[in-house]
């Protein structure tokens, strides 16, 4: 015969309601049909199934919850226009910023509480949906270079690498700084502004880094020094020029100079 004593172990089952609740506050934030919901609060909590109760209280707060609404998208909203101005002039441009902004929202793609997980989630949405990239093949790599942008800027300052010296030697290691990033784009995006969001196609090779005064730079590489500072990172530098064409490294010590007294280039080491 079955046991019918209440069980003695606590409960740990989710708190149904509380999820319905926080679901029908997610709608009320992130649903495109604003003037449906001015006009009935309610809607988002009988979306997800909550009681008449509930449902009378969403009303009741109609406005107040609407004001909500409002700051609650302009925080979303904030990370992506300061951190693709130029994406948001190119479709603006066109009249398809807010329905790209839209479609991200309704793809409840944010999964973080933090603020500064909104942009790489839409990043990752537009990787993944793969959003306007017929109309924009250049899309994803100017959304990909602004944020490149902001983050290398912004990184966390580190302890400096110990044992590194200054003058690139031919049996040396290449040792980057930490924020320094080196990419390859098929159209030049980090030419594009705000005033002239439409880039030139041409294969784009660069090096990001930040300067000095804490902004981010992104320089112009070719194919060949692209691959070398890729390169001589795990392979001796003298090898690593030879090896890609070069004259050894004499020619390339011009460039070694400038990254490093730049910023770009914490030091150089000889291998372990």
């Amino acid at each position: 015969m079955p046991d019918s004593r209440p069980d003695p172990r606590p409960d740990s089952r989710p708190d149904t309601r509380t999820l319905r609740l926080q679901r029908a506050m997610a709608s009320l934030v992130l649903d495109r049909d604003e003037a449906v919901l001015e006009a009935d609060a309610g809607r988002a909590a009988r979306r997800h199934g909550l009681s008449a109760a509930d449902q009378q209280a969403f009303r009741a707060q109609g406005e107040a919850l609407m004001t909500y609404r409002e700051l609650a998208r302009m925080s979303l909203l904030e990370p992506l226009e300061s951190m693709f101005p130029v994406l948001k002039a190119l479709l603006e441009e066109a009249g398809d910023w807010d329905a790209c902004v839209q479609q991200f929202l309704d793809a409840r793609a944010v999964r973080s509480g933090h603020y500064r997980d909104i942009a790489p989630a839409f990043l990752g949405w537009l990787v993944a949906s793969a959003w306007g990239q017929d109309r924009w093949p250049f899309l994803l790599e100017l959304a990909h270079a602004e944020m490149l942008e902001v983050l290398v800027a912004r990184f966390p300052d580190g302890e400096p690498v110990p044992g590194l010296h200054a003058e690139p030697q031919p049996g040396d290691l290449l040792v980057l700084d930490p924020a320094t990033r080196i990419v390859s784009y098929s159209h030049a995006v980090h030419r594009a502004t705000e005033a002239s969001p439409h880039p030139e196609t041409r294969p784009t090779h660069l090096i990001a880094f930040r300067q000095a005064d804490g902004e981010a730079q992104l320089l112009d590489l070719t194919p060949a020094t692209s691959a070398f500072l890729v390169r001589a990172q795990e392979t001796v530098l003298g090898e690593a020029a030879v090896s890609l064409g070069f004259d050894g490294l004499a020619p390339l010590l011009p460039l070694l100079h400038d990254l490093h007294r730049d910023g770009a280039i914490a030091g150089f080491q000889s291998p372990t």
